[in-house]
């Protein structure tokens, strides 16, 4: 028995769908035409003989079939290059790859079983990449020569775009292309195309910048993520990518039908070996994830020079979505205070270095970490780190300068005085504000100063005072 199941919007009865598949037991050979119900658990396959597999993404498990390889007419020849379009629920691929006669391109409608073939690509040569834009207007490809076409899923037309693919550096990416002659391509929720290129020995990464054109361009510059020299990992080449929901990137092997998941940190995860042989040979997700491989910290260093300056020093893999970094301080480990917000520099390099400066006249030990936050609010940390000062020439130490709401005032002790009190003064010597200090560091709050330039003066028991500017931001 080979059930066909008609396409079913109402959510209720594809649950009842689900199990009633579950109950008679669907086989590899039987085809199902409900796709797209679980992206977080769910990938797709297609093998080069025209077969489209689900892919448990846990486990790599293959066991249902969303198109078999019986096609009327023209039988599938090295079949390739597929994409998912969410809008209209159909797979886009080559069921017969350029150099084959004829070349066919088609669209395979899961819901009623139904492959079209459309327009012949302008590519010349084979092609092992593809994917459907995420508003599902267009489909792109590059073939193994390094050019770049795109097809127009409205008008049922291809245009060439360009056969000039270049790095940040100026590196001439299309003959890596030519070289690597395998892997795949998937498009995020941006419209940015991430390419994987691949040979037996080597893989790297790259990005195109959105929106990707639909008109033929000179050329396209793109933001090479790792280098194509990086090693795969058991000498056979990746010839699909997929992306995950949370922005990882699955990517498999069609030669050892391996399936890996491409952490944040650019390293790779084995998941599992596809259970159906060369299922790898190319995939799909029904995901356009916005924030693909996010913030992950590459270093993060502090160092001191001379008594009282502290230097931090990081760096990170960043996408568009980092909005920047919090510089937080601590004077033990646990009660952190912001002492500046630095900016993401958002532009064509992935990988970026930071760097903040911060004048610390207190003494003993001093905590540094950084706060991320992305523009969605999410955040992540740095790992901390530790110094210890000796600032022998200053009594009292006054931060953060500039200041936002409070101003934080402590006594090196070095003279054996107390602080007594603290006043603020505008620039015209006007009196603001007063308060008795405590022994230890003191909070004094400046939330309701205008923003401007003052002087904070702190008095001692032995009538010694000190003076400092600040800035109320």
């Amino acid at each position: 028995m080979n059930p066909i199941i008609t396409l079913i919007e109402n959510k209720t009865l594809r649950s009842v769908i689900t199990v009633a598949l579950m109950v008679f037991g669907v086989s590899a050979n039987s085809q199902i035409s409900l796709v797209c119900t679980d992206p977080t658990n769910t990938i797709y396959g297609l093998t080069n003989s025209g077969e489209i597999l689900a892919i448990n993404s846990n486990t790599g498990a293959t066991a249902i079939t969303v198109k078999n390889n019986s096609y009327s007419g023209n039988s599938a020849s090295s079949a390739n290059g597929i994409g998912y379009n969410s809008f209209n629920s159909r797979f886009y691929y080559f069921k017969r790859n350029v150099g084959t006669s004829p070349q066919e391109f088609v669209s395979f409608t899961p819901a009623t079983n139904t492959v079209s073939v459309l327009a012949s690509s302008t590519c010349t040569d084979e092609i092992h990449t593809g994917c459907v834009s995420f508003d599902g207007t267009g489909y792109y490809t590059i073939d193994i020569q390094g050019t770049l076409h795109y097809y127009n899923i409205a008008a049922n037309t291809w245009t060439y775009i360009t056969s000039t693919i270049l790095d940040q550096n100026g590196n001439n990416v299309t003959e890596i292309i030519k070289t690597q002659n395998a892997g795949d391509m998937a498009i995020d929720g941006i419209g940015r195309i991430w390419l994987v290129t691949s040979s037996n020995g080597n893989w790297g990464l790259y990005r195109f910048a959105a929106p990707m054109p639909t008109t033929p361009v000179a050329q396209i510059t793109v933001n090479r993520i790792i280098d194509p020299t990086n090693v795969t990992p058991t000498g056979r080449s990746f010839a699909g990518i997929a992306f995950k929901p949370d922005g990882r990137i699955y990517m498999s092997t069609r030669a050892d039908n391996r399936l890996y998941l491409l952490q944040n940190n650019f390293t790779l995860s084995f998941i599992g070996s596809l259970t159906t042989t060369n299922a790898g040979n190319d995939l799909t997700s029904c995901v356009f994830p916005t924030n693909v491989l996010p913030v992950t910290w590459k270093s993060f260093d502090v160092t001191v020079k001379g008594s009282n300056t502290i230097t931090l020093n990081w760096e990170v893999a960043e996408d568009h979505q980092n909005k920047g970094f919090y510089i937080e301080h601590s004077l033990n480990g646990s009660d952190w205070e912001d002492l500046a917000f630095v900016e993401s520099r958002h532009g064509n390099e992935y990988i970026r270095q930071y760097t903040y400066s911060h004048i610390n006249n207190l003494n003993n030990k001093q905590y540094y970490r950084i706060r991320q936050v992305d523009i969605d609010g999410k955040t992540s940390y740095s790992e901390i780190k530790v110094v210890t000062l000796t600032n022998e020439m200053q009594a009292v130490s006054v931060w953060p300068n500039p200041a936002t709401d409070y101003l934080r005032i402590a006594s090196n002790g070095n003279n054996g005085s107390q602080l007594v009190k603290a006043q603020v003064f505008d620039l015209s010597g006007k009196m603001i504000a007063e308060k008795k200090l405590n022994t230890g560091a003191n909070t004094i709050s400046i939330s309701e100063l205008r923003t401007g330039t003052y002087i904070v003066r702190v008095q001692d028991t032995h009538g010694i005072s000190f003076n400092q500017k600040f800035i109320k931001q």
